[in-house]
């Protein structure tokens, strides 16, 4: 008779280092979603008590998240270049995010649930906090809440839907441990369910407020434009017949994105790392890649990657296949292959 095994587990912990190494080692770990920054206040005397407990349910995963004061950065640069796309859901139960001079009016109390696009930059400054994170690829979240923006909604602790999804996510971290992996896909399901009910009300209100229609569109333009990177007539004016714009409709749209062009050109960018970095595209020059992505010129797509990306194409290349060949070149204190940080890299794989 088969015994159902337990869904897997992932301990991530600074106790294990001396208190000036493991601020470096909170960074190394936390990088695969945000660039952590030490706050003033902190110093590396002091040390820096962190830890991630995760369990992964197949098409989702729940953790518990503790740390010290630290600002968390998701710049356009990392968001394009990493190829995490997905939701974010995370509580605080204890401390909070405090505004910042870029964003004065975000504040998160305990009890608050936010929710944050991966693919969209994200500046926090949090206190020292406790909090319940769930990741959820792009696709499944918007199987079940197709429409609305719903980078940095906030359900505060003290709404009615607040504080139900805030008693789920403590109810799923508690009993996580119980959970076997012929229920995880229920209980991820349902999981999903209750995060699209309790955020569907906001979404749709923010949606409207800057037009459901223009947010649709805009939404079907961004997965025409993902699915057509390699297409030479990916212009404006196509754009606009595809989708009975006009230039300046279009342009409205994609204004708060840095503009079409600029929209475009980040996206084949971010794919062009991706393929020059995959090593199973080794074979490919790097000029191949690029010019299948619509760039023309081998010195403008070396100039414009590393003003972007902060490196060059080759250096990109060269990197991936050193740390394929010397994978014993690590830090001193290694962060495990199947711990939560593969979960964020491979989480739409088990989909």
């Amino acid at each position: 008779m088969s015994v159902d095994r337990k869904i897997p587990f992932s301990l991530f912990t600074t106790e294990s280092v001396v208190a000036r190494q493991q601020f470096e080692l909170w960074h190394d770990s936390i990088s695969v979603v945000f660039d952590a920054e030490r706050l003033p206040d902190h110093g590396i005397k002091h040390g820096f008590a962190a830890s991630v407990r995760a369990y992964h349910l197949g098409a989702l995963f729940v953790s518990q998240v503790d740390f010290e004061g630290v600002r968390f950065v998701r710049d356009r640069k990392k968001a394009a270049s990493d190829g995490v796309d997905h939701y974010l859901v995370h509580l605080y139960a204890t401390g909070g995010l405090v505004g910042t001079a870029e964003d004065r009016d975000r504040v998160l109390r305990p009890g608050d649930v936010q929710i944050l696009d991966l693919s969209q930059p994200n500046l926090t400054r949090a206190e020292r906090s406790g909090t319940i994170a769930m990741m959820v690829p792009r696709d499944t979240l918007r199987q079940a809440l197709p429409d609305g923006d719903l980078h940095g909604l906030v359900l505060r602790g003290d709404s009615g839907a607040g504080a139900l999804l805030a008693d789920y996510m403590r109810s799923l971290m508690g009993r996580a441990p119980a959970i076997t992996t012929a229920d995880a896909p229920f209980v991820a399901h349902a999981t999903t369910e209750m995060i699209a009910a309790c955020f569907r009300t906001t979404a749709e209100t923010m949606a409207r407020a800057r037009t459901a229609i223009e947010a649709a569109t805009l939404e079907r333009i961004q997965r025409y434009v993902e699915a057509n990177l390699a297409s030479p007539d990916l212009l404006p004016e196509v754009l606009c017949a595809q989708f009975a714009l006009s230039r300046s409709q279009l342009y409205r749209l994609f204004e708060p994105l840095g503009g079409v062009a600029g929209y475009i050109q980040e996206k084949r960018l971010a794919r062009a790392y991706s393929e020059i970095a995959d090593l199973r595209q080794s074979h490919r020059r790097i000029y191949d890649i690029a010019f299948d992505l619509g760039f023309t010129s081998e010195a403008h797509f070396s100039r414009i990657f590393r003003r972007t990306f902060g490196v060059s194409p080759s250096d990109v290349r060269g990197r991936r296949a050193a740390a394929a060949i010397e994978p014993s070149v690590a830090k001193a204190t290694a962060i495990a292959d199947d711990g939560y940080e593969a979960w964020v890299r491979n989480l739409r794989r088990v989909l």
